[in-house]
């Protein structure tokens, strides 16, 4: 009886650890089904869109340059005797840059002066013959016919006379200089580069999409990325009506007197405040894809949803999103390396 009992007892020791060991087994079995599925399950941030009002802007890099600057050249031909000034010299409209020899031009200045005072006389002695009939009508229009010819030559050579010393027809400064002593002039010939610092413009490129955005006049604010911190303003004053071979348009901005501001910097131009409009912004980190097929994701019933969105301009470091989503949906901004669409999905946002 002992014995049965005791077959009793083991049999049930036996039943129950297999028992044990089946429901471990299955318990195992379901964590590392668990297991997988959180490994198949990516982790994202998201947040939800909504309708908001904003303005609209973008910016443009642009190089400053001066307003006013001009390559002049040689009005008349010459050998250049002296150099009043050289490169960085500061100069006033009116200052001496140099002087050709003027004793050609003194020559031949006099010798037309007394070729018309000599006409001048002739026309003067004919005038009182024609007066007493002893002379042809053709005869007074031949002399008056020369002695004009003789006035416009004197007017000119006197011109060139008088202008042997060249002056600056600006103020500004000499930023090259391209003779020297004894060079030999010839007409349209360079002589200087003469640049006016006092006012500088900047010149950048606008698309074709957001030239309407903007205006004469218009007030922008620039900044140089060199220099953190720094800030200028200026005007818009002239907008190109011509297009490059990239479809941007020239636009040229007046900038405000600024001590830190000087020729041939590389700023970014900031256009804002253009116009007011509501809709939907998304950071840009959200796109995928390019401009013109860009793709974002929403969050359904826990799966990544691919929606095709049509994209605007630019509002700082987010998108404007005209199309393929609405207020109020969830829309994943991190985490996107390993989502695709209909992958499962996990928010964890903070």
């Amino acid at each position: 009886m002992k014995k049965i009992v005791g077959y009793i007892i083991a049999v049930l020791i036996i039943a129950g650890m297999l028992l044990l060991l089946f429901s471990n087994k299955r318990k195992m079995q379901r964590q590392n089904a668990d297991a997988e599925q959180a490994d198949q399950t990516e982790l994202v941030g998201t947040f939800i869109t909504e309708e908001e009002n904003y303005r609209l802007e973008f910016s443009a890099n642009g190089m400053t340059q001066a307003v006013h600057e001009l390559n002049y050249v040689s009005d008349i031909a010459g050998r250049v005797n002296r150099v009043y000034v050289d490169k960085g010299k500061r100069v006033g409209k009116g200052t001496p840059l140099l002087m050709i020899d003027t004793e050609l031009y003194e020559a031949d200045y006099k010798a037309a002066k007394a070729a018309y005072e000599a006409l001048k006389k002739d026309e003067e002695r004919l005038a009182r013959s024609f007066a007493a009939g002893g002379v042809s009508n053709q005869q007074m229009d031949n002399i008056r016919t020369q002695l004009v010819a003789a006035e416009s030559r004197m007017t000119a050579s006197r011109w060139k006379y008088e202008n042997s010393v060249i002056k600056s027809p600006m103020a500004g400064i000499i930023n090259n200089r391209f003779v020297e002593p004894g060079s030999l002039l010839a007409p349209n010939v360079p002589l200087f580069e003469i640049v006016d610092d006092s006012a500088l413009k900047l010149i950048c490129n606008v698309p074709e999409s957001r030239i309407r955005l903007i205006s004469r006049g218009m007030r922008v604010k620039i900044t140089d990325n060199q220099v953190q911190g720094s800030e200028f303003t200026g005007k818009i004053n002239n907008i190109g009506v011509k297009t490059d071979r990239g479809l941007n348009y020239p636009v040229e901005i007046v900038l405000d007197p600024n001590d830190n501001l000087h020729i041939g910097m590389y700023l970014k131009v900031y256009f804002s405040g253009i116009a007011e409009r509501t809709g939907i912004l998304v950071p840009r980190k959200c796109i995928v894809g390019s401009a013109k097929a860009a793709n974002l994701f929403v969050v359904m019933d826990g799966k990544a949803q691919r929606r095709e969105v049509k994209l605007g301009e630019m509002i700082g470091d987010r998108i404007e999103v005209l199309s393929g989503i609405s207020a109020g949906e969830q829309v994943i901004e991190s985490g996107l390396m390993n989502v695709g669409d209909g992958a499962a999905v996990r928010v964890i946002n903070k």
